[in-house]
Parts: structure tokens; C-alpha cells; sequence
């Protein structure tokens, strides 16, 4: 309990009402114990003793605890003065007129200026000139209406420059002259603004070139057109062609090299006026601005080409040749905001890569429907594998003299739609891919032909091999070896009559790979095919290292065999090298009787088409093998 000079007087109060009651009434209360005169005598003797005893007592108390408070209150006090002194961050006290009555050592070395010449200023002639009166009625306001005030003001510095403090003010009440003070605590936080600022350096320009980043150029497209909403912009979307080849074959650190050199370059040749920009990666983003027509972009994008085209030279004087695609998004005509204008630039960037890179494409809306339906179809797609709305659909191999007879069977996927269209994979095979989607699709349907291939001994009387084309991306993905081996265990289908169709491109995008896996394939027992041979890489030298069984000629050379005598040579070729090689041929796509009499002349193998069949279903084709008599793939 804390003494306070009320507390004091109640305490001389009731003292002095005791100590009436003891001289009034303790002579008689003494009477009225005892007769005995010596006793009474006695008493009156020590009772004046006892009331000095008592005073006495009541006195050191109060002493006491009187020099208790003010032996707390001066430590105290005396820690508040330390803190005051010591604390690093500037304190001052200012009255009612917001002029500085007390300062720290710590504000005196932030502001600069000696004790003796801040006692008494306006503290409003130390702030910087960002901060107007309105802004000091904000606070005073604040105070008011909650006792204190927290927030950012910049005041003058020693060298007179500006510096940001975090500042918090508190009301102390009235003082001795019953005017109001408060309390001023200010925390340098230059290092803080300048970590600030080095993070929007980061977040805002490209650290490897320089470049305003995406998100800087976003900020100033949304300001330019709400600052400008009538003026005309394009913007011109650049891809560089193949870069990853360079980070390929020379590394990382110079496709960084390159990507600086490409963007000093463009911005050398820049049209006036426009602003370029490093979006990531090997894209950039050109903006130009009030443009009067095409031909104006036209140029930009002439030029722009034109630069990328010319040679690079690196820091390892290495010589480098690069190409550019580049899409255009034009403001008003094709998009109502900035994140449009790199969106639909993005958009035709694509297109021009379609169209055969090094090139220049304009958005348009049709892009926007293509993208609206692909996203639909990546939707259904997802929602068809959880459905298992897909189903396979076989296709005959031939082979044979005289009338060919089945050797084995192709699986084809098929989507079965709920609305009862049967759609083939060129409808949405490359968005499943797009997707990643393709990698489920393809273990489900390898999968699905072992268990049919190992169920037809029991339903055609005989094993029949069963070919699966695979996709790049399972071939990728490293989990290939695994699903293979899976499918053939859970199906119980002996790993010869698993035939695994392989196009070229695929093996020469990973030829280390690529061998190694199609050995672990033939170590399982598998049979692999090089699946439309002649329309890919075609290298003899290549086909040496690759470990396959059979070549697949793909259809595109079988259509006009009849009429091209070209086609016929090449075929005959494709055949005679196959055989040297001690690999099987299949022709694909053989429609009609003179096709196969042709391809028999040649020497070749076995045939596929519809001269013999066109996908039937798992049903379907089971009824037409148990009609047919059987062969076996020549080997």
C-alpha cells in the first residue's frame, strides 16, 4: 500500500482519537478494575509512559514507511532517468504548445542540434516539409480521442536531409501548471526504409538484367491506362526460340550471359518512348505507347527480330545465334486492361511458335475461344478418368503369305462420352499431354491391354501379342520400367506378347536414356517397336544403337505407293534396311488389295488397315479373331 498524505491523516486521526479516549477514560476504567490506592497509584504513574510508547511507535512506523516510498520512488525515478539517457531511441517531452521541454541525449543526436537549442523550439520546425498541417491535426486528433498516436514522420536530420522515424505519442496529463504534456518516442528507421526499398528493387527489376520485372511493368501499364484510358498501346510479347538448348549445351551461367547480352541489345534499339522488360526466364515484354497504326508495331517487331537474329558473342567468346517469337496485344482493340495485354500477347506468342517460330503474330479472339474450350476439355478429360469413360477399341497386324492372318493386335484409345460420341485421341490427346494427364491415361490403358491379351487364349483358343503406344511423357517420367512391370504381374500376360510402339523423337530427345530403359524392356521379355518411321529423324546410324524388334512405316508413305513410284523406292529401302538390321517391318494404313500386292513384292512383313479391319471394340475384335486363322509375327 502506497502512503499518500490522506491515508496519513486518517492514521492522526484515529491516533488522536485513542489517545483522547485513554486520558478521559482510563483513570475511571482503572477504578472500576481495582480499591487498591497503591494500584491506582502505579497506573497513573506509567499511563503518560505508555501514551509516549505508543507515539513513539506510531511515529517510527510512519517514518518508516514514509522512507520505504521515497526510497522506491528516487530508484525509480533514477532507473526512468537511465532509460531516458541511455535508451537508443529519441525521447523528448513537449507542453501543450507542442514546444520541447525535455530531451535525450539519443534526439539530440538524431536531430543534431546541442540540448541547450532544442529546449523550448517548436517541434514542428524539425519535421520535414512532406508532412503538412493537416497531417499534425490527424495526430492531435488521434490523442484526444485515444490518449496516444503511433506512426511514420520524417524529420530533419544533421546534414539537413531527410530521415523516417517510427514515432509513438503519448498524453502524460496535466503538469505542476495545469497544462497538458506529452510524451514523443521517435526510432530511426533508415536501415528499415533502405531493406525496404532493396526488396521493391528486387520485387520491381530484374536482378539479372536490370529490366523492370513483370511486376513493375504491370504497375506501370495499369497507371498508364488509368492515367491515359484513351490512348493506344501495344504490347509485343518476345519468347526466345530454343533457348534451352544454349542452357543445355553451354550451361546455366551463360544462358545468363546471353539473356544480358539480348537484353542490352533490345534495348539499344528500342523506338522512342517504349519501355522493355524482362518477364522471366528467356521472355521479354516491349510496351509501346500512342501508337498511330500496324506498321508502327510492324517495325518494332521487324527490328526486333531482326536484332535477336544477329550473332552473340559471350564472355567465353563463344559465338551464339538465336532466334525470337513474338506475340501482339493491342490496347484498346484487343484487350481492356494491362494483365489482358500479357495475357493475349502470351496467347499469340504461341501462335507465332506454331506457325514456325521467328516470326511475329497478332492476338485475336479466336485464341480466347481456343483457350476457353481447351480449358473445358482439360475439365472433362479430368472428370472422364475419374468416370472411366475411356475404353480401347484393337486394331488388326497381319502377316502371312498368300491370305494374311492376324499376328497381333494394336490397342486404341477411345474416349466413350457420356453423351454416346466416341472421340479418337487426335481430339484430345495432345491436351491430355498438355496436362500431364496423358502419364494416368497411358498406364490405364497399358493396363487394360494386358488384362484383354491375356484373357484371349480363353476366348479366341490361342495368345495373341498385343501392341500400346506409349507417349513421351510416360517415357519421362522414369516410371515407365515400374507400370510395365506391374500391368504383365497383375494380368498374368506373358512379357512376349507385350508389344510397346515407340516413335523416334521420342528415344532421340533422351538417347542415353533411352537405351538404357529399352534394354531393361528387353531384359523383361517385351518387344518394341520404333512406331512411324520416315517421319521423324530416320538415322540409320541411330537406329543401330536403339534395341527394337520392328519398324513401323508410317502411313504417309503407304497412301500413294500405287501412284508414286518416290514412295515405292522409299519404302523398298526402308524395307531392305529394316531386314539388314534383322528387324521386322509393319505398314500402316493399308487400304486397298494393290497397296498390299505392292508391299508383299517389297518384302514386307506385316500389314495394318482397314483393307483387313478397321478398331473394333474389345467384343468386336474377339468375334472377328475367333473367325480368322492365326499366324505368327516372321522372325
Amino acid at each position: 500500500m502506497k502512503l499518500r498524505g490522506s491515508y496519513a491523516l486518517m492514521v492522526a486521526l484515529v491516533y488522536a482519537a485513542a489517545g483522547a479516549l485513554w486520558i478521559l477514560f482510563s483513570d475511571g476504567l482503572v477504578e472500576r478494575m481495582t480499591d487498591d490506592m497503591a494500584v491506582l497509584a502505579a497506573f497513573q504513574a506509567y499511563k503518560w509512559w505508555l501514551f509516549v510508547l505508543a507515539s513513539a511507535v506510531l511515529v517510527f512506523w510512519l517514518s518508516w514507511r514514509v522512507l520505504a516510498e521515497q526510497h522506491s520512488l528516487i530508484r525509480r525515478l533514477r532507473q526512468t532517468a537511465i532509460v531516458f539517457e541511455r535508451t537508443h531511441e529519441g525521447v523528448i517531452i513537449t507542453d501543450h504548445r507542442n514546444r520541447i521541454t525535455e530531451v535525450n541525449p539519443a534526439f539530440v543526436r538524431m536531430v543534431g542540434r546541442p540540448e541547450v537549442l532544442l529546449e523550448g523550439v517548436d517541434l514542428a520546425t524539425l519535421h520535414s516539409s512532406r508532412h503538412d498541417t493537416d497531417f499534425f491535426f490527424h495526430i492531435r486528433h488521434h490523442i484526444h480521442e485515444r490518449g496516444y498516436w503511433t506512426g511514420e514522420i520524417w524529420n530533419l536530420g544533421p546534414d539537413g536531409s531527410e530521415q523516417p522515424h517510427q514515432v509513438t505519442v503519448t498524453h502524460l496529463g496535466a503538469g505542476r501548471d495545469g497544462q497538458d504534456r506529452y510524451a514523443w518516442i521517435f526510432t530511426d528507421i533508415t536501415r528499415l526504409k533502405e531493406a525496404q526499398k532493396r526488396l521493391e528493387d528486387l520485387a520491381y527489376h530484374d536482378a539479372l538484367t536490370g529490366l523492370p520485372s513483370r511486376l513493375q511493368i504491370s504497375d506501370l501499364l495499369r497507371r498508364q491506362l488509368a492515367d491515359s484510358p484513351q490512348q493506344k498501346m501495344a504490347a509485343l510479347y518476345v519468347d526466345l526460340d530454343h533457348f534451352r538448348n544454349v542452357n543445355d549445351s553451354f550451361g546455366h551461367p551463360v544462358g545468363d550471359d546471353l539473356l544480358v547480352l539480348v537484353a542490352r541489345r533490345l534495348q539499344s534499339r528500342l523506338p522512342e518512348g517504349a519501355l522493355l522488360a524482362h518477364l522471366g526466364g528467356d521472355e521479354f515484354l516491349i510496351v509501346l505507347k500512342d501508337i498511330s497504326g500496324e506498321q508502327q508495331i510492324e517495325r518494332c517487331a521487324q527490328s526486333t527480330l531482326k536484332a535477336v537474329a544477329e550473332p552473340f558473342v559471350l564472355p567465353n567468346q563463344r559465338e551464339v545465334y538465336v532466334r525470337a517469337s513474338i506475340g501482339i496485344a493491342m490496347y484498346p482493340d484487343d484487350a481492356g486492361s494491362a494483365m489482358e495485354m500479357l495475357q493475349y500477347a502470351n496467347a499469340a506468342m504461341f501462335e507465332a511458335k506454331k506457325a514456325g517460330r521467328n516470326a511475329w503474330h497478332y492476338f485475336s479472339a479466336q485464341m480466347v475461344r481456343r483457350a476457353s474450350q481447351r480449358l473445358q476439355l482439360d475439365a472433362r478429360l479430368r472428370r472422364a478418368l475419374e468416370r472411366e469413360e475411356f475404353t480401347l477399341h484393337f486394331m488388326p497386324i497381319m502377316a502371312g503369305p498368300g491370305t494374311p492372318r492376324p499376328c497381333a493386335t494394336e490397342a486404341l484409345l477411345r474416349w466413350q462420352q457420356a453423351d454416346g460420341n466416341l472421340l479418337a485421341p487426335e481430339h484430345f490427346i495432345a491436351a491430355a499431354e498438355e496436362t500431364g494427364l496423358v502419364v494416368p491415361l497411358g498406364r490405364w490403358a497399358l493396363e487394360s491391354a494386358c488384362q484383354q491379351a491375356a484373357r484371349w487364349p480363353e476366348l479366341i483358343g490361342r495368345p495373341l501379342p498385343v501392341a500400346v503406344n506409349l507417349s513421351a511423357q510416360q517415357f519421362r517420367t522414369g516410371g515407365l520400367l515400374a507400370d510395365v512391370e506391374h500391368a504383365l504381374e497383375q494380368s498374368g500376360l506373358a512379357p512376349a506378347m507385350l508389344h510397346l510402339e515407340l516413335t523416334e523423337s521420342m528415344l532421340m530427345e533422351q538417347i542415353e536414356t533411352g537405351q538404357n530403359l529399352l534394354g531393361q524392356l528387353r531384359e523383361l521379355g517385351v518387344h518394341v517397336s520404333l512406331d512411324d518411321f520416315g517421319t521423324g529423324y530416320s538415322s540409320l546410324s541411330y537406329l543401330r544403337r536403339f534395341d527394337v524388334d520392328t519398324l513401323k512405316i508410317d502411313q504417309s508413305f503407304i497412301t500413294e505407293l500405287v501412284e508414286k513410284a518416290a514412295d515405292r523406292d522409299l519404302v523398298s529401302a526402308i524395307i531392305s534396311m529394316a531386314h539388314c538390321l534383322h528387324l521386322n517391318v509393319v505398314a500402316e494404313g493399308v487400304g486397298d488389295a494393290s497397296q498390299l500386292e505392292i508391299l508383299r513384292r517389297l518384302g514386307c512383313d506385316c500389314y495394318q488397315g482397314y483393307l483387313f479391319s478397321p478398331p473394333l471394340s474389345a467384343s468386336e475384335i474377339t468375334s472377328w479373331l475367333a473367325g480368322q486363322q492365326q499366324t505368327t509375327v516372321p522372325g
